[in-house]
């Protein structure tokens, strides 16, 4: 992402027009790595039905909604994430609050990402503007008072509080952002820096997903923020998951 820190705790995207192959929570894409996720497919896998009403044929009268039956969560793991916005409402009263991942940014929207994971998780979020040849690291960062692995349950935005948002430049385009939460430390993200070569982390990427894609996963939508259920193998101790979420947003 072509941003930099601004002043004001703030973050300047610059955003420019690009194609990618993840779905985009506003619009636009990262380059398909292989097994990423992205806003509408998340791993290639939606389940799960929220109701079922059946109707009777002769007399037009309603049946009763059929329970569902319990959904086995065993040896899943779990992660939430949404997008909290801040808009010019004046000094006195910003607009701020969650939006849907396919919101239509505009210049001067700030936003940060809020994700929960509800297991101990490695988490590792970068952006890359549609032109820029490197990626930035967001998170872990020296700037955030939280650092890996962060804690089952706990909230953690990005920028954290105390650096404050990101904000839309005056140059229309897609920001993408990537998130990768992992069971364990991923060995092949060692070594690297505040920012990366785009080849680079797009291979270490590819090969994350190759290892430690889910074998099984699923995706809902609870208001504004969407949740992941992932498992890798029998879901037994020791077998590393990534769970990789692609966030490309589109500016206007």
């Amino acid at each position: 992402m072509a941003a930099s820190w601004g002043g004001g705790g703030e973050k300047t995207c610059a955003s420019r027009r690009m194609a990618v192959s993840a779905t985009p929570p506003q619009v636009g894409n990262l380059p398909h790595t292989g097994g990423g996720v992205d806003r509408r497919s998340l791993f290639g896998v939606v389940a799960g039905a929220f109701g079922l009403a059946a109707c009777s044929g002769g007399s037009g009268s309603e049946k009763a909604e059929l329970p569902l039956p319990p959904v086995e969560k065993s040896g899943e793991s779990e992660l939430a994430y949404a997008i909290e916005v801040r808009t010019d409402g004046g000094a006195d009263a910003p607009n701020t609050g969650l939006v849907r991942e396919d919101r239509r940014f505009r210049s001067g929207d700030k936003f940060r990402l809020i994700f929960r994971p509800e297991f101990d998780a490695h988490v590792l979020v970068v952006a890359r503007g549609p032109r820029q040849s490197t990626y930035q690291v967001l998170f872990p960062s020296e700037r955030a008072s939280l650092k890996n692995p962060i804690a089952a349950g706990e909230k953690v935005t990005v920028p954290d509080e105390e650096s404050g948002w990101m904000r839309m430049d005056n140059q229309p385009g897609e920001e993408n952002l990537v998130v990768v939460a992992s069971t364990a430390t991923l060995t092949e993200f060692a070594g690297m820096g505040s920012t990366v070569e785009r080849e680079d982390f797009e291979a270490r990427l590819a090969e994350v997903e190759r290892r430690h894609r889910p074998s099984s996963s699923r995706r809902f939508e609870d208001g504004e923020w969407v949740k992941l259920f992932a498992a890798r193998g029998s879901g037994q101790k020791g077998e590393q998951l990534a769970i990789v979420v692609r966030l490309p947003l589109l500016h206007e």
